[in-house]
């Protein structure tokens, strides 16, 4: 019997995860908070809409409008990125998926790596989601709130490598999660060591052993927009190298 390819197999995940939830919630995730920031602005700013004679000393992208969306990014994407590995795998669970997946001729590496394939795909565009959001917000707000003058600032290369490198460090979580969701097959441990590490990474920022936590690169990331330089530490690189291949290692195991 001919073995399965990989593209089949990609192709076959994205069918049988066209309507999942977790993904959709991940994918919509900047959308729906970058909209309700900018309804929060309007309301708190209320005064200044279409009235330019009241200005705003600093520069909007970053102290507005980034200044509540990267937060809320730093706090909940690390969670989300949990949930949606483990939807992949809940999905095999169910039914004895992975069982009757091994039982045609494709390998267990294939499997795996299609999904980690397809996992990359929904971070990446959710990053992609959040950048042109992000870029549309402020086009609206400066319209709306003339005074704050977001047309006189160029923020895009800060941006996007804002929103590059919070695809890597998303990218790096969701691998650590996808293997613990494939070790513990349930929801509750997976989530909570998420959302352990990730409020211990917003409180040890200060630790010099903080490069060593990945969880705590997205909320490190807002540090580096108020600064206006983009980039990790030598230990970040290394460390997030270092889950990738630790990842890769676990599923060339199984």
């Amino acid at each position: 019997m001919k073995p399965v390819s990989f593209f089949t197999i990609l192709k076959s995940e994205h069918y049988k995860l066209r309507f999942n939830i977790a993904i959709w919630l991940f994918l919509l995730f900047p959308f729906i908070i970058t909209l309700c920031i900018d309804v929060y602005i309007l309301f708190k700013h209320a005064d200044a809409v279409n009235n330019p004679a009241i200005t705003f000393d600093y520069n909007p992208w970053v102290w507005l409008l980034g200044r509540y969306i990267f937060e809320f990014y730093a706090l909940l994407y690390p969670i989300l990125a949990a949930v949606l590995s483990y939807s992949l795998c809940d999905v095999e669970y169910k039914n004895y998926g992975f069982r009757l997946l091994f039982t045609r001729p494709m390998s267990k590496g294939t499997v795996y790596s299609s999904k980690i394939v397809f996992l990359l795909e929904i971070i990446f565009i959710s990053s992609l989601i959040g950048y042109l959001t992000f870029l549309l917000s402020g086009f609206a707000l400066d319209k709306l709130l003339p005074g704050y003058k977001f047309s006189s600032y160029n923020d895009n290369i800060l941006m996007v490598s804002y929103f590059l490198y919070l695809f890597i460090a998303l990218s790096a979580v969701s691998f650590i999660q996808y293997s613990l969701s494939l070790i513990f097959k349930s929801f509750v441990l997976p989530i909570s060591f998420a959302s352990l590490m990730t409020i211990f990474g917003i409180i040890a920022q200060n630790k010099d052993y903080i490069y060593l936590i990945p969880y705590s690169t997205v909320w490190r990331l807002n540090y580096c927009i108020y600064s206006g330089i983009i980039n990790f530490s030598k230990g970040e690189y290394v460390n997030i190298a270092m889950c990738y291949s630790l990842s890769l290692s676990h599923f060339l195991y199984l």
